[in-house]
C-alpha cells in the first residue's frame, strides 16, 4: 500500500505570487502564530532545500499530541498560487519533504499522522494489551489528514501574504482512502481530489488478506509450490497466463490483458492441461489438484460457508455479516493479478498488525489461531472494531459536490494488494446515493486500469498525469472524459483511454490496437 502520487507540471493559469513577505528563518516564517483543533501548534524548525531546481523553505510543525507536518513553500516567484496535499502508504509513521510538489510549484506538505512507528507496523493502534489507543488512531485515521490544511494554509497566507487559490489533495493507496476520507469528513478542505487505489475498506480488505494463506492449508494442506518460492511463483505464474489466455478476447482485442476481468470466470482445477494428479509441488509447470483448489478459492474470495454448499454467491451479500446461508465476505483476486503477493506461505503482514493492535489488542496474537470455521468470526470483529474507525467508504459525498469539489478516483484491475473490486462496489454505492450515473459524474469519476497493478506497475497501459485531470477540472472546466494511458511494447509505445465507469474502452474493429484513437468508451458488451 505504497505511495504513488501522479502529480502534474506547474500550470500558467493561476498567476504566481510575489516573492515571500517574511524570511525563511526561525525570526520570519518560523515566528508565526498557528492555531489549529483547539490546540496551539509548534514550529519545530526551518530550513531550505531545492527539489526540480525550485528553491524552498520547508517548516517542520508538531500538533499536539504528535502530529508532525512537514510544510514546503517554494521561493523565488516560483510558487504557483496553489496547495497540494500528498497522501501516505501503509500506516505512514513519517513526514517528508514533498519535493515531487515543491517541484512544480506547489505549497505543500506530508505528515507523520500522528506516530513515528515503522509504516508497516499498527502498534500505535493498542495503548497497551486489552486497550486500543483512540487518540492515535483517530490521528491516522482523519485528524492528522485535516490538520494538514489547516496548518498549512496559515503558512501559506502568512508567508505569501495571501491564501492559496485552489487546493488539492494527491494520494494513491492509503493517500487515495486520505483524500475520500477528507471529501466525506472535511468537504471544505479541498478544491480538487485525485484517490488512486483507495484503501477504503480498511477494515474488510486487511482481514480478507488472511484468506489467501488460510485456503492453501485448507484445500491443499499447505503452501503452493510446498513453500519453495520459486515454484510457487512458477505456478501462481502459470495459472494467472492461462487464465488471462482463456478470457483475452472477451473484449475483442487479444493484448494479454482483461479489460474488466470480472467477467473472466476461468478455473484452474478444471483445465486438465495444467491440473494434473501426477503433478509435484516442486513442478512448475503444472498444478496438483489440491494447488489448483486453492487458487480458484483466491479468485472467489473470502466466504462464509454452509458445510457443503456452492459459496459463490451474489456480490450483494459482501455487507451481510449475520444471519443465515452463504456469504461473500469481500473480493477475491481479480484474474490476471499477480497472486503471490497475498498468497504467500504466511499473509502480509498489515494481517498481524491490525489484528494484534486494532482488534484483539494482543501483540502475541498468531493468525494460525483462525480456523477455517473461524474465519467468518475474525472477519466480523476486524469489521466491529477497525471499521467505526477506519472505513473510509461513506458513500454520502454531497458536502463536497455542493461545494463544488471535483474528484477522480482510479483504480488498477490487477492491484494485488487492494482489491479493485471494493472501488467498483463503492463507486456504485455513491452513484445510488447522488442521484445516478450522470448526477455522479458531474464531480465525481472513476477510472479502471486494465492490467494496473498497485498504483503503478503490471502489465496495462499506465495512467499518465492523472493529477492534471484535477487540476484541469477544478480551474478550467474541462471534464475528464478519459485518462491518457500508455505502455511501452516490445520497443514502440501503446496508448488507451481509460473510460469513466461504467464506460469501457471499446476498439473500433479496425485501426491499431495501439493507437488510443482506435478506442471510444462506450457501454460494456456493447
Amino acid at each position: 500500500m505504497c505511495l504513488a502520487a501522479l502529480a502534474g507540471p506547474a500550470f500558467t493559469g493561476v498567476v504566481a505570487a510575489q516573492s515571500p513577505v517574511k524570511s525563511c528563518d526561525t525570526a520570519g516564517i518560523g515566528a508565526a502564530a498557528l492555531t489549529a483543533d483547539g490546540v496551539k501548534p509548534t514550529i519545530t524548525s526551518v530550513s531550505t532545500g531545492t527539489a526540480g531546481g525550485v528553491s524552498y523553505c520547508l517548516v517542520k510543525v508538531l500538533v499536539p499530541r504528535a502530529v508532525n507536518i512537514w510544510v514546503g513553500l517554494p521561493m523565488g516567484g516560483a510558487w504557483n498560487g496553489r496547495w497540494q496535499s500528498v497522501g501516505g502508504g501503509v500506516y505512514a509513521g513519517a513526514a517528508s519533504a514533498p519535493t515531487e510538489a515543491l517541484s512544480e510549484g506547489y505549497a505543500a506538505a506530508t505528515t507523520d499522522t500522528g506516530h513515528s512507528t515503522n509504516a508497516l507496523s499498527g502498534s500505535f493502534g493498542m495503548l497497551e494489551p486489552g486497550k486500543p489507543n483512540v487518540e492515535l488512531q483517530k490521528d491516522f485515521a482523519t485528524r492528522s489528514l485535516h490538520l494538514m490544511a489547516v496548518v498549512g494554509k496559515q503558512l501559506v497566507r502568512q508567508f505569501y501574504g495571501e491564501d492559496p487559490k485552489y487546493s488539492y489533495w494527491n494520494g494513491c493507496s492509503t493517500g487515495g482512502r486520505q483524500g475520500l476520507r477528507m471529501a466525506q469528513d472535511n468537504p471544505d478542505d479541498y478544491d480538487g481530489i485525485l484517490a488512486g487505489a483507495p484503501a477504503i475498506h480498511w477494515d474488510r480488505f486487511q482481514a480478507a488478506m488472511l484468506w489467501y494463506p488460510m485456503v492453501q492449508q485448507r484445500d491443499n494442506g499447505g503452501p503452493v509450490g510446498g513453500g519453495d518460492r520459486n515454484a510457487m511463483s512458477g505456478k501462481y505464474r502459470l495459472a494467472t497466463d492461462k487464465a488471462v489466455a482463456a478470457c483475452d478476447a472477451l473484449d475483442a482485442v487479444a493484448d494479454g490483458v482483461l479489460s474488466d476481468p470480472r467477467q473472466c470466470k476461468y478455473l484452474a482445477s478444471r483445465d486438465t492441461s495444467i491440473t494434473l494428479p501426477s503433478c509435484s509441488a516442486t513442478d512448475a509447470k503444472c498444478l496438483t489438484p489440491g494447488e489448483a483448489a486453492a487458487i480458484d478459492a483466491m479468485w472467489k474470495g473470502p466466504m462464509a460457508c454452509r458445510k457443503g454448499k456452492d459459496c459463490d454467491v451474489p456480490e450483494a451479500a459482501s455487507r451481510k455479516l449475520g444471519g443465515k446461508g452463504d456469504q461473500r465476505l469481500w473480493y477475491g483476486q481479480t484474474r490476471g493479478t499477480e497472486l503471490g503477493t497475498l498468497g504467500g506461505a504466511a499473509p502480509f503482514a498489515v494481517v498481524a498488525e491490525q489484528a494484534r493492535y486494532w482488534v484483539y489488542f494482543d501483540p502475541v496474537w498468531d493468525w494460525r489461531s483462525v480456523k477455517p470455521e473461524g474465519f467468518l468470526q475474525y472477519f466480523r470483529d476486524n469489521v466491529d472494531k477497525v471499521g467505526p474507525m477506519m472505513a473510509s467508504d461513506n458513500p454520502d459525498l454531497s458536502g463536497f459536490r455542493k461545494r463544488g469539489g471535483k474528484l477522480v478516483i482510479w483504480h488498477g484491475w490487477a492491484d494485488p494488494l487492494i482489491n479493485a473490486t471494493g472501488s467498483v462496489d463503492y463507486y456504485n454505492r455513491v452513484m445510488k446515493e447522488m442521484g445516478g450515473v450522470k448526477r455522479t459524474q458531474e464531480f465525481a469519476r472513476l477510472f479502471m486500469a486494465p492490467g494496473v497493478g498497485h498504483c503503478a506497475g503490471g502489465s496495462g497501459p499506465q495512467p499518465q498525469r492523472a493529477f492534471d485531470s484535477v487540476v484541469n477540472w477544478v480551474e478550467k472546466g474541462i471534464v475528464p472524459d478519459t485518462l491518457p494511458a500508455s505502455r511501452n511494447v516490445q520497443g514502440k509505445t501503446q496508448t488507451r483511454p481509460l473510460c469513466p465507469y461504467p464506460a469501457v474502452a471499446r476498439w473500433d474493429g479496425k485501426g491499431s490496437v495501439d493507437d488510443a484513437a482506435s478506442f471510444s468508451c462506450g457501454a460494456p458488451g456493447k
